[in-house]
């Protein structure tokens, strides 16, 4: 049972994606310049139909709204799922992804996308009995009990509990998605779960500061996208384009963390 240090594992992380942004950069910049006019395009939109002005919605509203933001979804999803098996093959194998092959839409493309999704359905039907049970001793401290004033102490500690629960669950399948992108069929969600194990505390180390280090990322994000909003349509569009390379780059950065994860885990490697 190997132990993962998290200090190492978080450096490695950034440290590779610094040292290999240019070749983030050319396996990449095809999606990059599809998503970036879809984008600018769907907030320009947003704005000129008042979908970004808040106040009280209505059905026509959320019909635009959606309209506009499942079909961006959808494409961010699939640039974004290309782009990572590009990235971990080029750091598990070296492999360089060149001319359409940088537009990587094949099995490997969708069996991403579809452990992802597996994923996210099994964290929630975990979640299912877990969030009922939370709402029968809400319900029972406040009618059988009159224990209302209780519901802070008990809930929050538990939400807090069922989120951090969550992150390292996740986390520990998530290992299996570089195999995926390697091909490996081989490579279950069971072997991510069983290589990851004793190692719970530390991952869960590792998501809160690499979480924190993309909340700074984000303010940044937001603080310029304000900024540049004021100067009107064209600043709006700047702001944009800014946000697409942020996503980008910490789209690059949760890969490669996934990947010194899955080469630490089951690969053997070193930080």
């Amino acid at each position: 049972m190997r132990k993962l240090p998290v200090f190492g594992a978080l450096g490695h992380a950034f440290r590779s994606t610094a040292d290999n942004i240019g070749f983030a950069f050319h396996i990449s910049w095809p999606w990059v310049l599809i998503l970036l006019p879809f984008n600018v395009a769907t907030n320009l939109y947003m704005v000129l139909n008042g979908l970004e002005s808040g106040g009280e919605p209505n059905p026509e509203m959320l019909g635009k709204f959606f309209a506009v933001l499942i079909p961006l979804a959808l494409a961010s999803a699939v640039a974004y799922s290309s782009i990572a098996v590009n990235w971990h093959r080029y750091v598990l194998l070296d492999e360089v992804a060149q001319g359409w092959q940088r537009l990587r839409i094949d099995s490997l493309t969708w069996r991403y996308i579809g452990n992802f999704i597996l994923i996210f359905l099994i964290l929630m039907v975990c979640a299912i009995p877990v969030g009922a049970a939370l709402g029968l001793v809400s319900y029972l401290l406040v009618t059988l009990l009159g224990g209302g004033e209780l519901l802070p102490v008990l809930l929050i500690p538990a939400a807090v509990a069922l989120y951090a629960l969550a992150f390292i669950a996740a986390y520990r399948l998530l290992v299996k998605m570089p195999a995926v992108a390697l091909g490996r069929r081989d490579f279950s969600m069971g072997d991510a779960w069983r290589a990851t194990k004793g190692n719970s505390l530390r991952l869960l180390g590792l998501l809160i500061l690499f979480v924190l280090c993309l909340l700074l990322l984000a303010a940044g994000m937001f603080a310029i996208t304000y900024l540049f909003g004021l100067v009107g349509t064209v600043g709006l569009s700047l702001a944009v384009a800014i946000q697409v390379m942020v996503n980008w780059v910490a789209t690059i950065l949760g890969v490669t963390l996934l990947t010194s994860l899955y080469g630490f885990f089951v690969e053997g490697r070193d930080f």
